[in-house]
């Protein structure tokens, strides 16, 4: 993914764009997730915040994780779709829902977290490296996607 992507809410009163290819593609089991989309897991990229472009009004709601870190997610404030989240790590990477984009054809998760907690029916590639929660250091997801790639 190293053209510039583009994508909308449900409603379209959000527009984003973003030109850096995100650092991986991930699909997340936790339970949290799966109440918050209502499936069985969440799919994001992970893509460096200062990249991001979003027009539109946006209302915000935080929680914190098992980590302690705080989570902010940042939504749609006429329909609601969750558009991005960001955490107070300092690392400068938002989590962008991978859904949102026009063109989803190229999107793959590279990196599964909580798979613990994935239900009985989700079969995960060959090549795929679960992650049983989420890895305390970030390089061990990114080492993931990339042996995940390398390996398509």
């Amino acid at each position: 993914m190293n053209r510039d992507l583009s994508g909308s809410c449900q409603c379209g009163a959000i527009t984003l764009t973003f030109s850096s290819p995100a650092l991986l593609t991930y699909a997340c089991f936790c339970t949290s997730c799966q109440k918050r989309t209502g499936s069985a897991f969440s799919m994001g990229l992970i893509i460096p915040t200062d990249a991001l472009r979003v027009n539109g009004e946006l209302t915000s709601w935080s929680r914190t994780s098992d980590k302690g870190t705080t989570n902010t997610r940042y939504s749609c404030a006429d329909c609601g779709n969750i558009i991005y989240g960001v955490d107070d790590s300092g690392m400068g990477l938002a989590k962008l829902q991978a859904g949102l984009l026009e063109d989803t054809s190229d999107l793959e998760p590279e990196v599964y977290l909580f798979a613990r907690s994935k239900q009985h029916w989700v079969n995960l590639p060959v090549h795929a490296r679960p992650f049983d929660t989420q890895p305390e250091d970030p390089m061990e997801m990114l080492s993931a996607a990339q042996t995940y790639r390398e390996a398509r």
